[in-house]
């Protein structure tokens, strides 16, 4: 759904952490340098470049803290650093911190925090703080079809692909318990304050211009509830090699608990994790969901569900398709090819190749089937067990080539 955006210095090939707790002394953990060029094309952001450098804090082979700042330059964002400081205190434990400025109005900041060790494991909270700034977001229009290129009217060309700026500002919590070994229940807080600024990409018409009518131009602010239903019989919540993932959950939004229009969300997601031999290599990995939302015509697009960008619809740029509902379907064969200690840590790289497609509909009753969108492409993961995996995601669409790199699988 149209939660949030990810930026692309969030997408770089790593992240980078720090400790919650206590850390061992600086000299009993080894360090690792590792420079990464960075090289992303974004159907939204354009080209960027720029320059990870990666130090892993390493402990009996283990990564324990990881300080990833990045230099990169996009022609519309300009310089844009960002710091990067992220840990593992423990398997269950983590969290992270994220600062980014450009040189002109891009910015990020964020604070994630995960605690999976409440009562003996029974129960955990997922804490989440952004703030964001993006220049370079996209709106083409509601519906499955939506145009890439405007339209003439009697009052001149409308509609088509249209850039703003975001403002987003998002607090969230999730407490949770383990009511079975494989099945948890769990409720979010939601807060949520939206605003709409011209964008900076040249040639493209502010969404105000090419939209006027478009539901949420004025922004909003949203305190929503979530409650789920989830299995998960996975082996690893960051790089899994057997098991599965499934959850049920319905969230709500009204005018009388003070946001600034009332809907309601439900909707089912699952995941599968396929090993084809007794080395579990290679994983052939499955995903479907189904997302509605129930709401009248205020409803702003940017709470409405999405297709396309790094998690689904690799061949798009980010929200490409939008509308109250969606159906997606993914599958990649994750296969590791090479292994090999580098740069002090024991290194893997994974060969993706994927296909995947989807398409958001406007009624409940309408068939999630009927026009599929489709792209297909390889992904190169890096993998260093046990948490951290780096991507680069080819994807070919009916609009061309996109290119995505990031960290964490795409599910």
């Amino acid at each position: 759904m149209v939660a949030r955006k990810l930026s692309s210095h969030r997408r770089a090939l790593i992240a980078a952490a720090v400790a919650l707790a206590a850390a061992p002394p600086a000299s009993a953990l080894e360090k690792s340098y590792i420079p990464i060029p960075e090289i992303i094309t974004d159907p939204n952001e354009g080209t960027t470049i720029g320059l990870l450098g990666v130090v892993l804090f390493l402990e009996k082979d283990e990564i324990k803290y990881m300080l990833a700042p990045d230099f990169r330059y996009n022609q519309t964002t300009g310089p844009y650093p960002t710091f990067r400081f992220y840990g593992y205190p423990e398997p269950a434990r983590r969290y992270s911190i994220v600062a980014g400025k450009s040189t002109t109005r891009d910015q990020n900041y964020e604070l994630e925090y995960i605690d999976r060790t409440f009562w003996d494991g029974r129960a955990f909270v997922l804490t989440d703080v952004l703030y964001e700034k993006d220049s370079t977001e996209r709106f083409y229009g509601i519906g499955n079809n939506s145009r890439q290129n405007p339209v003439e009217t009697p009052n001149g060309p409308r509609h088509g692909k249209s850039n703003y700026t975001d403002v987003d500002t998002v607090a969230q919590a999730t407490p949770g318990v383990w009511i079975l070994p494989y099945a948890n229940l769990s409720y979010r807080m939601r807060i949520r304050n939206y605003g709409i600024e011209h964008g900076q990409v040249s040639g493209i018409p502010f969404v105000g211009e090419s939209h006027p009518d478009a539901p949420g131009l004025d922004g909003g602010t949203y305190w929503a509830h979530q409650v789920a239903a989830t299995y998960d019989s996975r082996d690893s919540t960051d790089i899994p090699t057997q098991g599965a993932l499934a959850f049920l959950y319905s969230e709500v939004a009204d005018r009388a608990l003070g946001s600034s229009t009332s809907f309601v969300k439900f909707g089912a997601d699952w995941r599968d994790f396929i090993p084809f031999r007794q080395t579990r290599n290679p994983i052939l990995a499955l995903h479907g969901l189904l997302n509605y939302v129930s709401g009248d015509s205020s409803t702003p697009w940017w709470e409405m569900s999405s297709l396309g960008g790094h998690r689904g619809l690799r061949g798009y740029g980010g929200h490409r398709y939008i509308d109250f509902n969606r159906s997606m379907a993914q599958a990649e064969l994750r296969t590791d090819v090479w292994h090999h200690p580098l740069f002090g840590v024991n290194f893997e790289l994974e060969l993706a190749p994927f296909a995947e497609t989807g398409q958001v509909f406007h009624h409940v009753d309408t068939s999630p089937v009927s026009d599929l969108h489709y792209s297909y492409g390889l992904g190169f993961r890096g993998v260093v067990r046990p948490q951290i995996v780096g991507f680069v995601d080819v994807g070919k669409g009916s609009e061309g080539i996109a290119v995505f790199t990031g960290v964490d699988y795409p599910f």
